[in-house]
């Protein structure tokens, strides 16, 4: 059987260095920066200076060790990697200065380190981006590949095949998937093809060189599972198995053992409620300040939709936020006035509208623009600047126990779901998995990663 390129490992030595490397960079750039702007009153020399860099520096290696950086299975389309690299800067400056108050015979500029910290999350946050385009470059070219197939095309394996696949330093191909109930699917996969069922196996371990089997069916009985994993044991296939838990989110499972027992159970959330508490404040502070600086461009966008479109200025519609509160959620109207009581499609309206009419509609719904609106909505506590997308009554009718966990936290403007690649391709009550991994692991540093990744989105999408 083929086996993985091994030196893959050594892309871990290869971003632990380069992470050393940024940090270095981004103390001497603070240093620069504090000596070319001497706001601060007083001097002190580089030799003096240059103690920071053999404390700072490993100190961040073994912070980044500790909270799983190094680990390969930052999935997610880089957000919670993302969200890591704040957490884990925030710790090691937070750390260093607390050391220079305790230890005053170690002197160093407090205000140049603070300077480096800015230049550490712009050097580390790029270098990582090129690490994983590197590591898509080799997978692309089957260096370091692993192939894996997934049993069960449903929910959980059409989910963990996208996780997959935003996740190339996993060195993970999915091959396709195997399913012996494919009629009883709601949904079909779309790009990953059915390659049969799980007697097919050992066919696919010779022909396609499988080197992992995913167990993703909820329906396994106990007795199959072992067969299973007796038949990859034979074929040199190693097998993971995902845990329905009676349909409960994985994401809130936690594996312990007492003595060697495995133990299964479901994290604890400390701290949430002061967390969306403080959440709330800041999100109504920041809205209002966004309100302030792009007044100009609401009133540029307000004035547009209504010489193109007339009035009402905004679309209105009713959302469900948290605690399945029904709301008003606001977006400057793109779409014709409803005639007869029925609101026009896009399509129709495509096809009714004049070219500049068409022309300033599409630049709102590329740029976003016409979302802006929900700024009102956050202003009033009724949404959040990052969180689940607000879904319409009809659907949320239709949740179960495990969609509504969606609804214990305030809607977002922001999300996973809108700043990854299925937003081209999953509706908006279709990104379930995204809303259900943002509310198991919310967190200041989480909200960060995506409000930076959507402004990159928008601008990406500007230019």
């Amino acid at each position: 059987m083929r086996r993985p390129f091994r030196n893959v490992q050594y892309m871990r030595a290869l971003v632990l260095i380069l992470d050393f490397f940024s940090f270095q960079v981004a103390l001497a750039l603070g240093y620069l920066l504090w000596v070319r702007f001497p706001w601060h009153g007083h001097w002190q020399y580089f030799s003096e200076f240059a103690i920071i860099f053999g404390i700072l520096p490993p100190l961040a290696i073994i912070v980044f060790k500790a909270i799983g950086l190094y680990k390969p299975e930052m999935g997610m389309i880089g957000v919670y990697e993302q969200s890591s690299i704040f957490r884990g800067i925030w710790i090691t400056y937070f750390t260093v200065v607390a050391f220079s108050f305790f230890y005053r015979s170690i002197e160093f500029s407090r205000l140049a380190t603070l300077y480096s910290m800015f230049f550490a999350i712009v050097f580390v946050s790029v270098e990582r981006l090129l690490i994983r385009r590197l590591y898509a470059f080799l997978n692309r070219r089957g260096i370091g590949v692993r192939h894996a197939v997934i049993y069960g095309a449903g929910f959980n394996g059409q989910r963990l095949e996208r996780w997959i696949q935003q996740s190339p330093q996993l060195g993970i191909r999915v091959m396709g998937f195997l399913d012996d109930e494919l009629q009883n699917l709601t949904k079909q996969p779309e790009n990953i093809r059915v390659l049969g069922g799980i007697d097919q196996l050992e066919d696919l371990a010779a022909s396609h060189q499988v080197d992992l089997l995913f167990l993703a069916h909820r329906e396994l009985k106990e007795d199959k599972v072992v067969e299973i994993l007796q038949l990859c044991r034979l074929l040199n296939v190693r097998c993971w198995v995902i845990p329905s838990l009676f349909h409960f989110h994985v994401e809130r499972v936690e594996l312990q053992n007492i003595g060697g027992i495995p133990l299964v159970g479901f994290r604890e959330q400390f701290g949430r409620n002061s967390y969306e508490m403080v959440k709330q404040v800041m999100d109504r502070f920041t809205a209002a300040i966004l309100v302030l600086i792009l007044s100009p461009v609401i009133f540029f966008v307000a004035a547009g939709v209504y010489l193109t479109l007339g009035r009402p200025i905004f679309f209105q519609q009713v959302r469900i936020g948290k605690n399945d509160k029904k709301f008003i959620i606001y977006k400057f109207r793109t779409l014709k006035a409803p005639q007869g009581g029925q609101a026009m499609s896009p399509e129709l309206e495509s096809k009714q509208g004049k070219p500049k009419i068409q022309a300033f509609v599409a630049f709102l719904r590329k740029t976003g623009l016409d979302e802006i609106a929900q700024l009102f909505n956050v202003l009033k506590g009724e949404m959040s600047l990052v969180g689940p997308r607000p879904e319409m009554p009809f659907i949320v009718e239709k949740y179960g126990p495990l969609e509504k966990e969606r609804l214990t936290v305030r809607p977002g403007i922001t999300g996973l779901w809108q700043i990854s690649a299925d937003r081209k391709r999953l509706l908006i009550h279709e990104n379930m998995d995204y809303d259900l991994y943002y509310v198991e692991h919310m967190g200041f540093n989480l909200d960060l990663a995506i409000l930076v990744k959507t402004a990159f989105s928008v601008l990406k999408r500007l230019f």
